[in-house]
């Protein structure tokens, strides 16, 4: 047999007996034991226990318990019961992907409604989709004992030994609403209908390395908002990413990076956080109390440029040539344990063990610097640049340095205005908010020109952004982009409008690399889909919204008063 035919046999046969052990399911304490399996694999189904930061304490990870992965978030986002066709679509995918994995069709029909009626009701109460305006609304410590008590039907004493969480140990229940609504669920709904949302949360969660006709399908479902599929080796490199994510960005950053390219960047991180902590007493809406607070938070912010200096353990699981399935599951059963045993654990500012987001592969930061990103960690006050990040077009350690501002340190000050935003958190990471009711009410009249100025931008069609949905990455954008400008050119001085050999000054060049950084292409239905569930605006607008507000734009292309690119005083946005 062929390697390819050997690799998709050993796929069938563990998805196989995957979906047989699910199958067996007869009873509740069934339910809840195949729960903990599919959970020691990374497949959070119900909800997830994890290792994060402890609010309360800066020097400890402490265990979380928060909400399930959902197979499709943008169906659920919208309130009320009007449809535009995307919970239909949802749903016949669910069946169909039942279908393929061997299912009539009539019993995949059937149990496609169960898992979205289940998961709707999951959704109604889940914390993702409540606002973070307010982040001690999601502080709801229990001991093991007053958890058992408020979700009695959740086996939470087998669950907890599993995991390594002690007796005598608080666990923080991020809303107990969300596991209310899970304990009736697993006290009351049919057993068949367990079934068949524990069988979805194992196609979803694992669908890159599934056969191929269930992988190509939930593919095809994702296209649907508008986003190609990528090549079968990008996605084999992002799963190798996500399983073997250490050692991968250790010698990613050491023999790509380097040390040179590292202390290029960190130097135009330093800069742009001088210059924005520099301009700080100069926000006079702010109470001077609130001032000299994001100054203090600004200044002790801990900025990890590509790569530590001291790496995490890589960890080690087997590996097998011709079971690509097996090994995602084994290196997904790693890193769930890496996160069970940081509870307890001494957590430092000047680690690159917290998790990050990253779209396409959430995990730990070290295990992530090849995807080029900035990460806040507000309860370490530290920002994350990964090593990915030190690379062009976004940084190129032998370009001028307006080339450098341009890309990477617009990132740096994005990610910092990030930072200064989440006022509810000290400059030492605790839930201290440095803000009275009048700065905030003060900041909210800010806010609203950022908010009314992307809701007049048209996405497509006729529709508009949703200003108050992407103001938070708006608002970054904005005030990064002009930050990172004027730390540029307080280093280039006299040299900012000087004509080069290309016929371009230095100024022109610093908003021709920011532009660049946001060049791609971007299909209608992404764009459509984008307004609907993202935080970000389409890239046109991450170019011309900022720059439309800045007069050094004009200033430096020599635009006209009435320009499209040249907004009037009086239209002009600035917070920071």
């Amino acid at each position: 047999m062929a390697t390819g035919d050997t690799a998709a046999a050993a796929g069938e046969a563990t998805l196989a007996r995957w979906l047989t052990r699910i199958d067996g399911i007869q009873t509740r304490a069934d339910v809840l034991a195949v729960v903990r399996d599919l959970q020691l694999r990374g497949i959070h189904a119900l909800f997830e226990y994890s290792g994060e930061p402890d609010p309360t304490d800066r020097t400890r990870f402490r265990g979380e318990i928060g909400e399930a992965a959902f197979g499709s978030r943008r169906v659920f986002r919208r309130d009320g019961t009007a449809t535009d066709g995307r919970q239909d679509t949802y749903r016949a995918h669910i069946q169909k992907m039942f279908e393929l994995a061997g299912q009539s069709s009539t019993r995949a029909q059937g149990d496609a409604r169960a898992v979205f009626d289940l998961e709707r009701k999951l959704a109604a109460v889940a914390p993702s989709y409540e606002p973070r305006d307010d982040l001690s609304r999601f502080e709801h410590p229990m001991t093991p004992a007053a958890l058992a008590a408020a979700a009695p039907h959740l086996a939470w004493a087998e669950h907890l030994e599993m995991v390594g969480h002690r007796t005598d140990q608080a666990v923080n229940v991020t809303s107990p609403a969300y596991l209310a609504a899970v304990d009736e669920i697993v006290a009351s709904a049919p057993i068949a209908d367990l079934r068949a949302y524990l069988r979805w949360q194992l196609l979803f969660s694992l669908a890159p390395g599934l056969p191929a006709r269930l992988a190509d399908e939930r593919y095809r479902f994702r296209a649907l908002g508008g986003s190609a599929r990528g090549s079968r080796s990008d996605e084999c490199q992002l799963e190798t990413v996500k399983a073997m994510g250490v050692e991968l960005s250790h010698q990613f950053s050491i023999r790509v990076i380097g040390a040179e390219a590292r202390a290029r960047a960190t130097a135009v991180t330093e800069r742009v956080r001088s210059e924005l902590a520099s301009t700080m007493p100069a926000m006079t809406w702010l109470s001077p109390a609130a001032r000299a607070a994001t100054e203090q938070k600004v200044r002790q912010l801990a900025l990890k440029v590509g790569y530590p200096d001291t790496w995490p353990t890589t960890g080690r699981f087997s590996l097998h040539r011709d079971a690509f399935l097996d090994n995602m599951l084994a290196a997904r059963e790693l890193e769930e344990r890496r996160s069970w045993q940081r509870v307890g654990s001494e957590r430092r500012r000047d680690s690159w063990e917290n998790t990050v987001y990253p779209n396409a592969a959430p995990g730990m930061a070290a295990a992530r610097l090849m995807i080029a990103n900035g990460f806040p960690d507000p309860f370490t006050n530290s920002i994350v640049l990964t090593a990915a990040g030190l690379l062009p077009p976004l940084f190129d350690a032998a370009a001028p340095p307006e080339v450098r501002y341009g890309g990477f340190g617009s990132l740096v000050a994005h990610e910092i205005i990030h930072s200064i935003e989440t006022h509810e958190v000290d400059h030492l990471g605790e839930l201290h908010d440095t803000w009275t009711p009048a700065d905030v009410v003060a900041h909210r009249a800010r806010r609203a020109c950022v908010v009314d100025q992307a809701s007049q931008y048209v996405a497509f069609e006729t529709t508009h952004l949703d200003g108050e949905r992407t103001y938070s990455e708006n608002v970054a954008d904005l005030s990064g982009t002009a930050h990172a400008y004027t730390a540029m050119a307080h280093e280039l001085g006299p040299h900012l409008t000087e004509l080069g050999a290309d016929g371009l000054t230095p100024a022109k060049r610093f908003f021709i690399a920011y532009a660049q950084h946001w060049c791609n292409a971007q299909r209608p239905a992404y764009v459509a889909e984008s307004v609907r569930s993202d935080g970000h605006a389409p890239t046109r607008y991450r170019v011309n919204g900022p720059l439309s507000n800045m007069p050094a734009f004009a200033e430096a292309f020599a635009c006209r008063a009435g320009a499209a690119m040249v907004r009037p005083a009086p239209a002009r946005c600035a917070v920071w």
